[in-house]
């Protein structure tokens, strides 16, 4: 791992303590700091009159003692002197009202007069700090995207119609591709038009496309900020923190696309671990085949209550170089005396003392530190599996009335959680990518697919992949209206067609009631049938597709209600592979697990050792990574010959206690 580090803030406890903590930061293996991203006032007190003194000797004391530095831009905080001068700087909500100072990323990311000052202190301060050799890196704002909320002022009004002119060219073509006619919400003037303002009767193409503006929006206020800082740092890497495991408000592979490195902030408590995997899994391809960097994490719990285990911090370090991290970054150094993050768990205490959670790290990045000679070249990991992860997909989610119980991302969530508990390494990826390397590719209802992704699916399977396709696959254009002829697209890949489909929650009982009272009841359909020559059954829930085959074999069938007798999950095979789509969307746990076993056996992927749930075990090159994330001890086969880098390793088995790490190389 090249940078261990943390989250610093001198402008809160002052210049005179710098000197203390750095020498405390080098004693515990800590190379890297980031700093300034909340600071725009003690930069700039009032408009046009900067005071960075301070800055520079905090910098020139952290490079005393050989740590480097993250500049970060201020602009997740406008000072109140911007926000009281300029009022324009300030969102506005979907109702008409404009937020108010006090909080953090409560502007308009288009406002002409925050982008101008953002632009000043953008200029200032890459100008002034580039002079130090220890600024290696600058994060632009903190956490692009709309923490206080989308802004609906007037000006994004424009920008909207702007947005959609060199989208669509005329009214006229608007409502042909938005199909208003029902309804008659016909536009005749673009002046009529606005972005989604919160009514749940909106037509769901017009709030796609307010979900494709203010993405396009965001990243081009970021993008904005970094060319400036390119231009006056040109040898520094220049990035901004992203959220995972997948962060639905922004189309972060476009983002990233125009940025250094893909950054991650990733507080392991907030998810189970398997999606926290599943969040460096998606960042390892965010810029693929670059490492990437977890900007932020915690020492402790994001949450205010116990803190974790004592090498719990070492597991979930050793976890994101497994998946190709090359930072491991805490937030923060010091827990806060203020604010609304004042408990959150810092690497020393609120007294500045170094107690548990600064043993805990200091233990860890020494660690890192002895071993970074050894495992700094190692390559990437490489995965035999893809899931295919859409934003377009996600958004028209997001932007239908029907369709939210499908869960776009608890189903990439749940898919994504078979292969990583057999320990089968998964790239989840943007529409686009090449997918040669794969064996095979995964489809989690992807609702919109483009004619340039069904190439590349077509071409992956004649060439001898395999595709799973799960869901509402191919049944919508990209303005989120059904489709005539589904699986758009994809019909002769799967030779299937796709005529209808129910969403299985039933109203329609004795006892059952959609104005009075809400009173529905789940329903779940029998399926049944043979894979790999074995009779399975079991239930489908959520949606369910209605299927004619179309070349393609009924593996399984539904076997009652209304889609009786009619396929349930189908295959075709086609060149030297095959396409396999289950039109459910859920199944039982027991038939899931044995549609991912036979698309695992069919496309000839191997599975990773068999282990505990939450133990992984990842290969990079010549090492191998078991990782253990359970408060349990356990054994893991490897079978290989090899001598541990850390921990016990004999006779081909890993010893793991409590969360315990072993790396072998081999």
């Amino acid at each position: 791992m090249k940078y261990l580090g943390c989250a610093y803030y001198p402008e809160y406890w002052g210049v005179d303590r710098v000197e203390t903590d750095a020498k405390l930061m080098k004693a515990a293996g800590i190379n890297i700091v980031r700093i300034g991203e909340f600071a725009w006032t003690p930069m700039e007190k009032e408009e046009g009159i900067f005071d960075l003194g301070w800055l520079h000797q905090s910098v020139e004391i952290l490079g005393k003692y050989g740590i480097e530095v993250m500049m970060c831009t201020p602009s997740a905080t406008p000072p109140a002197w911007l926000t009281a001068n300029y009022p324009d700087v300030l969102l506005v909500r979907g109702d008409g009202s404009r937020t108010i100072h006090g909080s953090r990323r409560h502007y308009c990311s288009t406002s002409d007069n925050f982008r101008r000052h953002c632009r000043r202190i953008a200029e200032k301060l890459s100008l002034e700090m580039s002079r130090h050799r220890n600024v290696v890196a600058w994060q632009i704002d903190n956490e692009l995207g709309p923490e206080a909320g989308w802004c609906h002022c007037q000006n994004c009004q424009a920008r909207f119609r702007a947005w959609l002119k060199a989208r669509y060219g005329t009214v006229d073509e608007l409502n042909r591709r938005w199909k208003t006619a029902f309804w008659s919400v016909v536009f005749t003037d673009w002046s009529q038009v606005t972005l989604e303002d919160g009514r749940i009767e909106m037509y769901s193409s017009q709030k796609l496309d307010s979900r494709r503006f203010w993405s396009d929006m965001m990243i081009d206020f970021g993008i904005e900020q970094a060319e400036i800082l390119r231009k006056n740092h040109p040898s520094a890497i220049v990035t901004t923190n992203g959220m995972g495991p997948i962060f639905s408000p922004m189309d972060y592979y476009k983002l990233y696309e125009k940025l250094d490195v893909a950054c991650d902030d990733l507080y392991f408590d907030i998810s189970t671990m398997d999606a926290d995997a599943m969040a460096m899994n998606v960042f390892r391809q965010v810029k693929p085949n670059k490492k990437f960097w977890l900007t932020e994490t915690g020492s402790g719990a994001l949450d205010h209550n116990k803190p974790p285990h004592k090498d719990q911090f070492r597991a979930w370090a050793w976890s994101s170089f497994a998946h190709g991290a090359d930072a491991h970054m805490v937030f923060r150094w010091r827990t806060c005396l203020s604010g609304h993050e004042q408990e959150l768990q810092g690497i020393i205490e609120h007294s500045g003392k170094p107690r548990h959670r600064y043993e805990a790290v200091k233990k860890c990045f020494l660690e890192f530190a002895s071993l970074r000679e050894k495992l700094s070249s190692l390559p990437l990991p490489v995965a035999p599996v893809a899931i295919i992860q859409d934003y377009e997909t996600l958004w028209a989610y997001e932007a239908s009335r029907i369709g939210r119980d499908v869960d776009y991302f608890g189903l990439v969530t749940r898919i994504h959680k078979e292969f990583y508990r057999r320990n089968i390494l998964v790239d989840l990826i943007p529409v686009g990518r090449d997918l040669k390397k794969y064996k095979l590719v995964v489809l989690p209802s992807t609702m919109l697919v483009s004619p340039e992704l069904a190439a590349g699916l077509k071409d992956f399977v004649k060439s001898g992949g395999t595709v799973l396709a799960v869901g509402q696959i191919g049944m919508r254009d990209f303005n989120d209206n059904y489709v005539t002829s589904a699986p758009e697209n994809l019909q002769d890949i799967f030779g299937i067609r796709i005529e209808g489909g129910m969403y299985l929650k039933d109203f329609c009982g004795t006892d059952r009631t959609l104005f009075f009272g809400n009173i529905s009841q789940q329903i779940e359909v029998g399926i049944n049938g043979a894979l790999d020559g074995t009779e399975v059954s079991g239930t489908a829930k959520v949606w369910i597709g209605d299927l004619s085959l179309d070349g393609a074999e009924a593996l399984l069938s539904f076997s009652e209600d209304t889609f009786k007798g009619q396929a349930a999950i189908t295959e075709n095979k086609t060149g030297k592979g095959r396409a396999i789509y289950s039109t459910a969307v859920r199944m039982s746990d027991d038939l899931e697990t044995k549609l991912i076993d036979h698309a695992i056996s069919v496309s000839g992927v191997k599975c990773g050792p068999e282990t505990k749930l939450h133990v992984e075990v990842i290969r990079r090159g010549n090492a191998i990574f078991a990782i253990n994330h359970n408060p349990e001890s356990t054994e893991v086969v490897l079978g290989v010959k090899g001598k541990a880098l850390i921990g016990g390793y004999k006779d081909g088995k890993a010893v793991l206690p409590a969360y315990g790490v072993c790396v072998v190389e081999v």
